[in-house]
C-alpha cells in the first residue's frame, strides 16, 4: 500500500492536507512460456516423457511444480497417466495446466522363431513322451513382447487315426501377451511307421513221407502255421502271406515246394521268412501177392 500526502501552506503558516491511498494488488496469474502438452494417446512401449515448462509473472517470478498420478486400467499395459503442471507467483496466484496421457497395448506379441514340425517314429503307445516334450516346448516356438510377458496355449486335442499306432496333429501355438493380444504359429507332429514286422521265429522246413495224395492235411498245416514261423510289430497287427502255388513234379507223387512267408503290418512294412516242404519215398514197393516158398528136392 502506497500513501501519498500533498500539503497546502500559506505565508501565515496556514495548511491544508490531501492524502491518497494506492492500494497495490497481485491479481494476474502467471502464465506459462512454452507450447501447453496436449492429450495423447500413446503405444505401451513408446510413452512419451513430461516436458520441462517454466512460467512468467507480471510482478515478479513464478516457480513450476510437476506432479503424475498414474490409474491402472484392465491389463498392466493398459493405463492413464495424469500430469498436471502448477505455476505459482511470489503472492500465491497460481495456473495449472493438465495432460492426460492415455496408453494402450495393442501389438501382438512377436514370433521370433516359428514353430517346428516333428516327426518320430511309432512306438506302439502313441509316443506320449515325444508328443509331450514338443507342446510343452511350443514345438520350439519362441516369442517376445513390447509390453510384458507372454503366454502360450495350443489346440492339440489328439491324433488322427492313422495306420496301426501311427498320425498326424497339426497343432497351433498362441502366444498371448497381458493384454490379451496375440499371434499364432502352425506346426505337425507325425507318427510314422517306417519299420518291418520282426522275424521272431524263421520258418521250418518240413520233410514227409509220400502218402501218394499229395499229402494236402500236412502241406496245407505246415501252410497255414506260416511253416512255424513267427512274427511281432510294436506299430500293430501283422498279415501272414506266401507265395505258395504248388510242388515240383518229382519221381511218383513226390515234389518239394519253396516257400517265401512274407509278414506285413498295418503300415504295408514287410518282412519275409523262407522254407522248404518236401514229399519224398524212402519206402521200398510190397508185393500184393503170396510169395512161394523156396523149396528142397532130394535126389
Amino acid at each position: 500500500m502506497v500513501t501519498r500526502t500533498w500539503t497546502a501552506t500559506d505565508e501565515c503558516g496556514l495548511t491544508t492536507t490531501h492524502t491518497q491511498t494506492v492500494t497495490v494488488q497481485d491479481t494476474t496469474a502467471p502464465t506459462f512460456n512454452e507450447a501447453l502438452p496436449s492429450d495423447v494417446t500413446e503405444e505401451c512401449d513408446a510413452v512419451t516423457d513430461a516436458v520441462t515448462l517454466t512460467a512468467s509473472d507480471n510482478c515478479g517470478n513464478a516457480d513450476v511444480t510437476f506432479d503424475e498420478v498414474r490409474t491402472d486400467g484392465d491389463c498392466p499395459s493398459n493405463y492413464i497417466l495424469t500430469r498436471t503442471w502448477t505455476a505459482t507467483d511470489e503472492c500465491g496466484l497460481t495456473t495449472t495446466h493438465t495432460q492426460t496421457v492415455t496408453v494402450q497395448d495393442t501389438t501382438a506379441p512377436t514370433i521370433t522363431t516359428v514353430a517346428a514340425d516333428q516327426t518320430v517314429q511309432c512306438d506302439g503307445s502313441g509316443n506320449t513322451n515325444e508328443l509331450q516334450a514338443w507342446l510343452d516346448t511350443n514345438a520350439g516356438a519362441v516369442a517376445t513382447d513390447n509390453c510384458g510377458t507372454v503366454t502360450w496355449t495350443n489346440n492339440f486335442t489328439g491324433l488322427t487315426d492313422g495306420c496301426g499306432e501311427t498320425g498326424i496333429a497339426l497343432v497351433t501355438f498362441t502366444a498371448t501377451d497381458e493384454c490379451g493380444n496375440s499371434r499364432s504359429t502352425t506346426a505337425l507332429f507325425t507318427i510314422l511307421d517306417l519299420l518291418p514286422p520282426t522275424i521272431d521265429t524263421e520258418a521250418n522246413d518240413l520233410t514227409v513221407e509220400c502218402d501218394g495224395a499229395g499229402n494236402t492235411s500236412e502241406l496245407q498245416a505246415w501252410l497255414d502255421t506260416n511253416g512255424g514261423a513267427s512274427s511281432s510289430d510294436i506299430c500293430g497287427a501283422i498279415t501272414w502271406t506266401n507265395n505258395y502255388t504248388g510242388l515240383s513234379d518229382e519221381c511218383g507223387s513226390t515234389g518239394s515246394a519253396t516257400v517265401t512267408f512274407t509278414a506285413t503290418d498295418d503300415c504295408g512294412n514287410a518282412t519275409t521268412t523262407t522254407a522248404t516242404f518236401t514229399i519224398e519215398d524212402t519206402n521200398a514197393p510190397t508185393f500184393n501177392e503170396t510169395l512161394p516158398v523156396r523149396r528142397y528136392c532130394r535126389v
